[in-house]
């Protein structure tokens, strides 16, 4: 059984890493060691659970299927290792952390430190990207994300609400036909973040009222900075979240319009994979953020620098 543990926890390093000399990096073995482990799995099995070139690795079915199940066996054994070895109540070791690319630079990053001295035997691995995530696939132990949740099966907490405002700068609204009502935005440019659902089509709220609004776009970006950035210099309208341009609706370098319209808020969230016993130090990352964006999140606290 040792051996079989041993052999899944070395498969599962390749998996993540894709990468043989890598993982055997990780595991503090060499690389013809880890191979062997490999090929005694592989055997055990009766069937190929990594495809080797010269050049890659890569998964076969069996290895993608097998990788989920070892995911989860080894948090398990963790677990009761953690619970009867009293190491539950100090979160400790790797915690692997998926964050929004800007949200996660702008409102996770500087409140590392601060975690990092109160959690000392925590060793963080944060990767910061735009792109959908499998927790379990992937090896992430928790993950932040904004907007509708999809993947119901994980655990999830709500951080914070994530409010998004339509605006523009000054400088564009200056001698323009002036933003009364919703339809309004189709003689003026706009600035569309091509990520959300919604696509081109705002949807607007009033009260118990709704309106559709559609304006003519001049940029459409993956990068919610590089509409900011275009925003700013005066290039149309857009919408964009209080924690990348609160500070910019601070300085006056934006404003909002269409006043008394509102675009529907949104969730910040934490979530990570279910499980009876949740590692102590997903539990301290979680914790630790709920704590510091509780009530007023801090970008929309006066005095607050971007």
């Amino acid at each position: 059984m040792r051996d079989r543990l041993e052999d899944m926890l070395s498969f599962t390093a390749v998996a993540r890493a894709l990468s043989f000399a890598d993982a055997a990096r990780e595991l503090g073995i060499s690389a013809s060691a880890l191979s062997r482990r490999i090929a005694r799995l592989e055997g055990a099995l009766g069937t190929a659970l990594l495809r080797r070139t010269t050049r890659h690795v890569s998964l076969t079915e069996a290895g993608t299927l097998y990788l989920e199940r070892c995911a989860d066996v080894l948090t398990r054994v963790e677990d009761a290792e953690a619970l009867v070895s009293g190491l539950a109540a100090e979160p400790r070791g790797r915690l692997r952390v998926a964050l929004p690319n800007l949200f996660g630079q702008l409102q996770v990053a500087p409140l590392l430190p601060e975690f990092l001295h109160r959690y000392p035997r925590i060793a963080l691995e944060c990767s910061f990207m735009d792109r959908y995530v499998d927790l379990v696939q992937e090896g992430f132990d928790v993950a932040i994300r904004i907007g509708t949740l999809t993947d119901s099966s994980l655990v999830v907490r709500r951080l914070a609400t994530n409010h998004r405002i339509l605006c523009a700068a000054p400088s564009y609204l200056r001698g323009r036909r002036p933003l009364t009502k919703p339809d309004d935005l189709s003689q003026h440019a706009c600035l569309y973040f091509s990520l959300l659902s919604e696509g081109q089509v705002w949807t607007l709220h009033r009260g118990e009222e709704q309106a559709q609004a559609r304006g003519r776009p001049v940029l459409i970006a993956d990068n919610a900075e590089a509409l900011r950035l275009a925003a700013v210099g005066g290039c149309g309208v857009t919408v964009l979240a209080t924690f990348l341009i609160a500070e910019d609706l601070r300085a006056g370098r934006l404003v909002r319009v269409l006043d008394g319209w509102s675009v529907p808020d949104t969730g910040i969230y934490a979530v990570h994979p279910p499980g009876r016993l949740v590692p102590s130090k997903v539990k301290a990352f979680v914790s630790f953020l709920a704590e510091r964006y509780a009530g007023i999140p801090p970008w929309e606290r006066v005095g607050t620098r971007r």
